[in-house]
């Protein structure tokens, strides 16, 4: 047929389907008569005549499906038609739709949202030119993990690496900007000429980007600002370039603004925030190789390859370590090349790979639950499908319209799950765990919608395809055979039995992995840090290093500071300390008088006379520092007992500890011992801590105040008791300990309240699934148990064959489930915290919460079965 007739015939069939179901209907009567008019002239009466003819006709529904299907364009009409009988269905059945969309969108949403947080913080690019070519240099030496490079390391590699181009470093500071007489702390970095470059901030918004060499000249130092800060602090001045600003009580030149939205993304390591606000040029680093801790960045060269880069690194380390054996005493360097966005990812990539897991077992359990709620409202209709059979119908035709139905619930619970995901993006909002990189960047996108949808299609053809195959092909051309109240066939019940079975089973997988995270966190809480959190408050205290050059001097502020807040009401004690918890400062550290024994590695906080009483830290043996050792700045130093049992186990007080700081080293004299502390993390119970006195490491502290009340109500007091003092600096980060705490631990509560939720949905989906299987089949089988209680079976013994049926199906899928969580759970060995992936408290306590809800879904369909009515159960066959 011509393409120019085929359109026609297309839009024909589309607009005209009365005009030509009409001519069909016309024609299909004219060959009855015609037919039934040879038959009388045989010999035939005109009612047998008629008969007969219908007969030969072979049926004139079955005739007239035959034509329909000829036509161009019918299958656009038949899908039409499919899908507004498939609404119509499901309309006349609110409660399967119902359940099966809330199913579908809680699979759905589920995935969506944790598809969303995967692909924002593992996959999507880094918002920066050439950004695959940027990578991340770690350094590891003499056991420390991430220890950054050595001044040395960082000018040999950056003059000699031919494989990594604009080699550059970053510190960040903080930086007080005072506009107008007020002082306002913002983020701050200082960095070479190619850090703004690498990450494609150039050519900025305004002015131009740092020159270190011409940024110092004449004493004058040149800054950038962010675009945000711009228009914040200088009403997006257009003229600000050239405007001088006091920044950290200096007199400082803006030479440029860059553009809005810029962003760094560093690993966790490096110390810096993702918005810098002040970027200062940084013209000093000096030529050491032990004044380490700057973090290396660079972009491949072209044509270059990682393994290239690695082995060229990996020369120049063993170089390092030939050319200056003291600084590599026990000889080991280590630099690891990696893009950046692996190295910025790769603390979080373990847990979200684990979540994405567990959340595939939901989408997986709903499926079931979905396919087994379809097989089972398809046997349901029988009935109908049988004389659509009888009426033409084939088995295609009927395949496809059920199909069609699952494609709606499908879209409905597609659309449905969407929203929830997007919904579920607030929720990791409000988790806020800490170190998960990238958190202003998650968001819904394109492709996130477009994985929902091919999700949701994907969806409704598994759940959709199974029940209709296995319904069409059961079906006989019988309609009236085909009754509500038959008994499935026992191949259908062993299919619905084995859809329990895995629901069940693969709802024991994210159970067991919730639980073990439970079980960490719990061991996190009560995880014995050697202080006490409870009614500290915090408060970050700054300086200016040209008002307080030395140690002294510092000494006397902070001296001043503490007695001026300690006066203040509801303030009970102050004391101050630096770093704070889970922010590890490390040092080595010896035996006085050990030459060639090497130094082992260990945390160090610097604190003032009061804070181990006030933090709670338990004095084993000795004394606190006191005012008169700061005053005499005397050489002294308090350790843990896991440093005293390594060094004097017969007892270390007035013994002499060396501690390195650069190529410099100290002895101190032990006048305490202290429990256990952990500074660098809950869960790091091997590395020891020591504490110094002020003079000993005199950098900015942060004061810690005893008091019940909150941040919010004494916080600004306590800047305005301070700040008068002529630092010049704001007093910022007002909170209490308990929130550092809690942060150390947030990422563990993050993944365990995301598995949790994830293991609750399973369980949900499992119990209904259970359910409505269990009162399906007891449906089922009314005739059998009516037949039954007839001949005398006890309502008991009917409650103990349904439960059994049920308890049955529970064993055999927790049986499977629980091995396939010791498969799987290993792989959480990382994230767990004294506890064991094969742990038999939550193996066992898992599979009796499984039990525990199979019994009571059951438990209903059970009651049902020993109501059941013999006589009326009989009569309805």
């Amino acid at each position: 047929m011509p393409l120019t007739r085929r359109i026609a015939s297309f839009f024909n069939t589309l607009l005209g389907r009365s005009r030509l179901e009409r001519d069909l209907a016309e024609e299909l009567q004219g060959a009855i008569e015609e037919l039934a008019a040879r038959n009388q002239r045989s010999g035939l009466a005109p009612d047998e005549a008629r008969r007969q003819a219908l007969i030969e006709l072979g049926g004139v529904e079955q005739v007239k499906e035959g034509v329909r299907r000829a036509w161009v364009g019918s299958a656009v009409e038949t899908t039409l038609q499919d899908l507004r009988y498939g609404w119509r269905s499901l309309w006349r059945s609110p409660g399967f739709a119902l359940v099966v969309t809330l199913t579908l969108a809680l699979g759905i949403g589920a995935n969506v949202t944790t598809f969303s947080v995967v692909r924002s913080v593992l996959w999507r690019p880094l918002p920066y030119p050439d950004a695959d070519r940027i990578v991340f240099v770690r350094v590891d030496v003499g056991g420390v993990p991430d220890a950054g490079a050595a001044s040395a390391e960082f000018w040999d590699i950056r003059g000699q690496s031919r494989f990594i181009d604009h080699v550059s470093t970053i510190a960040g500071p903080d930086a007080h900007v005072n506009v107008d007489g007020e002082v306002e702390r913002v983020a701050a970095a200082s960095v070479t000429n190619d850090v703004l470059p690498l990450f494609g901030a150039v050519p900025l918004a305004l002015g131009r980007e740092l020159h270190t060499a011409e940024d110092f000249r004449n004493g004058l130092m040149r800054i950038v600002i962010s675009h945000d800060l711009w228009r914040r602090r200088f009403g997006a001045d257009p003229d600000i370039v050239g405007r001088s600003v006091n920044v950290n009580n200096k007199t400082m030149q803006i030479v440029g603004v860059l553009r809005p939205g810029m962003q760094l993304f560093l690993p966790r390591s490096a110390g810096i925030t993702e918005q810098i606000d002040v970027w200062f040029p940084w013209p000093d680093i000096g030529d050491s190789p032990t004044d380490r801790g700057y973090p290396l960045l660079g972009r491949l060269a072209p044509g270059a390859t990682l393994d290239q880069a690695q082995a060229e690194l990996d020369a120049l380390a063993a170089r390092f370590v030939r050319d200056h054996p003291d600084a590599y005493r026990n000889k080991t360097l280590r630099l690891a090349v990696r893009p950046l966005r692996e190295a910025l990812t790769a603390e979080a990539r373990p847990a979200l790979v684990a979540l994405a897991g567990a959340v595939g077992f939901v989408l997986l359990i709903a499926c079931v639950n979905v396919a087994n709620l379809m097989l089972a409202r398809n046997r349901s209709r029988d009935h109908e499908l049988a004389i659509r059979l009888d009426l033409g119908a084939g088995r295609a035709r009927l395949a496809r319209q059920l199909l069609t139905e699952s494609v709606l619930l499908g879209a409905v619970g597609g659309s449905v799950g969407l929203l929830a995901g997007y919904l579920g993006l607030y929720l990791v909002e409000w988790l806020r765990p800490v170190h998960l990189p990238r958190q202003s960047h998650i968001w819904m996108d394109g492709p996130v919608v477009v994985y929902a949808v091919a999700l949701s299609a994907a969806t409704s053809l598994v759940v959709g395809l199974l029940p209709a195959l296995k319904t069409t092909a059961r079906q006989r051309p019988d309609a009236l055979g085909a009754t509500r109240s038959q008994t499935s066939a026992p191949a259908t019940r062993r299919l619905q039995h084995g859809l329990v079975i895995a629901e069940v089973a693969l709802s024991i997988v994210p159970l067991v992995g919730g639980g073990l995270m439970i079980r960490t966190f719990v061991n996190l809480v009560y995880a014995p840090i050697g202080f006490d959190a409870s009614n500290l408050l915090t408060a970050k205290v700054p300086f200016s290093l040209r008002q307080f050059p030395d140690a002294s001097h510092r000494w006397a502020f902070y001296r001043e500071a503490m007695e001026r807040v300690r006066e203040l009401p509801d303030v009970e004690a102050v004391s101050a300390a630096y770093p704070l918890p889970f922010a590890p400062l490390t040092r080595r550290y010896g035996r006085d008088g050990d030459e060639g024994a090497p130094l082992s590695l260990g945390t160090m906080q610097t604190i003032m006379p009061g804070y181990l009483r006030i933090a709670q830290i338990t004095l084993l043996a000795g004394r606190d520092f006191t005012v008169h050792d700061l005053d005499a700045q005397r050489p002294v130093v308090v350790i843990d007992r896991r440093i005293a049992r390594q060094l004097w186990p017969e007892g270390a007080l007035g013994k002499r500890l060396v501690m390195q700081q650069g190529r410099d080293r100290e002895v101190l004299e032990v006048i305490g011992v202290t429990n256990a502390v952990r500074m660098s993390g809950i869960d790091d119970e091997s590395t020891p801590h020591f504490f110094v006195p002020y003079h000993v490491y005199a950098v900015e502290m942060s004061l810690v105040i005893e008091t019940r009340q909150s941040a919010e109500a004494i916080g600004p007091v306590i800047k305005r008791t301070i700040e008068p003092l002529r630092t010049g600096r704001a007093v910022f980060d007002i909170r209490p300990m308990s929130e550092y705490v809690a942060d150390a631990m947030s990422d563990t509560r993050f993944t365990m309240l995301v598995l949790m939720g994830f293991a609750s949905a399973a369980l949900l989906l499992t119990g209904v699934g259970l359910y409505g299987t269990l009162a399906y089949l007891v449906s089922q089988r009314t005739r059998e148990l009516g037949v039954r209680m007839a001949l005398g079976a006890s309502a008991s013994r009917i409650l103990a064959m349904v439960l059994r049926e049920g308890a049955v199906l529970t064993v055999i899928g927790a049986s499977i489930g629980l091995l396939g969580a010791l498969a799987v759970t290993a792989t959480l060995r990382f994230l767990l915290y004294h506890v064991e992936p094969f742990d038999r408290v939550t193996l066992v306590g898992s599979a009796t919460v499984v039990a525990i809800v199979a019994v009571l879904t059951a438990a209903r369909p059970a009651w049902r079965a020993t109501r059941i009515d013999p006589n009326l159960a009989l009569r309805s066959e």
